[in-house]
């Protein structure tokens, strides 16, 4: 009996299939505007609909994003440079970048569609513990397009069956879109998904010498920022200096307390605090109990 031939997917076949597994995701006839799918606290992926051309200027994404345009096309404008994407072509938005969003129906339908998966700071972390701790290797990005494989293209499915149905626990979805990312996390264009954002880095830094005196220009140095930089920059992210200092200094108090080698007065030294009355009221608003409390819990 002779082998079977082997079927060679050419990369139209391959956006066919990829647009017919998220079919499930799709905007209700005759609606528009944004629809969020999974947790109704915070969806992990949007489909968005318009019937008309329309320009969005100086967008900004928060979180970085992998998108697949379903119907239409979208541009995105960095200056004078354009990227267009067709339907069925995967592709990467970086976080914190500004640009121009053009979305264009479909002439035949007259419906731009497209579906977006924000890759959150929990999913960054997953792959990064997948690679020992630290972003995938990836050579320059030359683009934003991810390639198409048969593979991704059966994870596009497996995401959009779970993310479509609610009864699905958030965890089977996040492992299902974690699988997308494992996939593409080897390619260039799929690098920014997984870098640290500025908060992010911020954040580790600050973590990692809770004790220390910080200053916001001592910050600005490690990250190699200058001090305006950095401070506009948290800003713009909806957080400041002060803020992660405080965060960073509170959950190494309370973890600190939860072991029972430390005394309050230690746990408030080694979190950075010399006036122990200043410690305590930080912690109580940070965690809803006093330190001695926390302790004597342990």
């Amino acid at each position: 009996m002779l082998p079977s031939p082997v079927v060679r997917l050419t990369e139209l076949d391959l956006r066919q299939q990829l647009l017919v597994r998220l079919a499930a995701l799709g905007v209700r006839a005759g609606a528009s505007g944004a629809e969020g799918h999974g947790p109704d606290s915070a969806p992990l992926a949007f489909s968005y609909c318009v019937y008309a051309r329309e320009r969005l200027r100086r967008t900004r994404l928060e979180q970085p994003a992998i998108v697949v345009v379903v119907k239409g096309v979208k541009e995105l404008w960095r200056g004078d440079v354009c990227e267009r994407f067709t339907a069925g072509v995967p592709f990467v938005i970086s976080a914190g970048t500004t640009f121009d969003m053009v979305n264009i129906p479909d002439p035949r339908t007259g419906r731009f569609e497209s579906v977006c998966i924000h890759v959150d700071a929990e999913l960054r972390e997953a792959i990064r513990r997948a690679h020992g701790g630290e972003a995938p290797a990836v050579g320059a990005a030359i683009g934003s397009a991810v390639p198409l494989s048969p593979d991704l293209v059966e994870a596009y499915g497996h995401a959009a069956s779970a993310l479509a149905d609610p009864r699905h626990a958030t965890i089977l979805t996040r492992h299902r879109i974690l699988e997308i990312l494992l996939l593409i996390a080897s390619t260039p264009a799929a690098r920014p998904l997984f870098a640290a954002t500025l908060v992010e880095r911020a954040d580790d830094a600050l973590r990692r010498a809770p004790g220390r005196t910080w200053r916001s220009e001592d910050l600005a140095r490690e990250l190699g920022l200058g001090d305006s930089t950095l401070r506009r920059r948290l800003r713009a992210s909806g957080t400041s200096f002060r803020a992660l200092l405080l965060k960073a200094r509170m959950t190494a108090a309370g973890a600190l307390l939860g072991s029972p080698e430390y005394t309050v007065a230690q746990a408030a030294e080694a979190a950075g605090y010399s006036s122990r009355s200043h410690f305590a009221r930080r912690f109580r608003a940070a965690h809803g109990v006093p330190p001695r409390r926390m302790r004597a819990a342990f």
